[in-house]
């Protein structure tokens, strides 16, 4: 079932990803995917922060949960250490991927979306020892 789960997980990260309007699919619901044959690799590495802009600072916020929870199911809840790994990239290759459907990848947004997994190892990691601990205290 977690296997399941995370690979729906992962379409739907890949759906809001390479959706050319974010805002039409979350208002309207409304998938519109167009396939660009030559992308704009330097989009990757512009830096166009905006963080007076409200949209810009939630969807930052969507790309650290959205993979937080995507490092979480694929892990297992930390059981898969190398589930980490491929949430990390996953996350480069969905960057790559906005640039064929005319979205703009950024590698600010790998690192927000690899804070997010860091997160969730650091949660698991932290959990698992208080309850690891808590295991060797009850059966001495």
């Amino acid at each position: 079932m977690r296997i399941i789960l995370t690979v729906i997980w992962a379409f739907v990260l890949f759906v809001f990803t390479c959706s050319v309007n974010l805002h039409l699919l979350i208002k309207y619901h409304i998938v519109d995917f167009h396939f660009n044959p030559i992308p704009d690799w330097s989009e990757l590495f512009r830096l166009d922060f905006q963080w007076t802009n409200h949209d810009w600072v939630q969807r930052k916020i969507g790309h650290f949960f959205g993979f937080f929870i995507l490092a979480l199911l694929a892990s297992n809840f930390g059981k898969y250490k190398s589930a980490f790994y491929l949430s990390v990239f996953y996350a480069a290759l969905t960057e790559i991927l906005q640039l064929f459907f005319f979205r703009g990848g950024r590698v600010y947004d790998i690192a927000s979306d690899s804070a997010g997994i860091l997160f969730a190892y650091l949660l698991c990691l932290i959990l698992f020892r208080k309850s690891s601990r808590r295991t060797r205290y009850i059966n001495k």
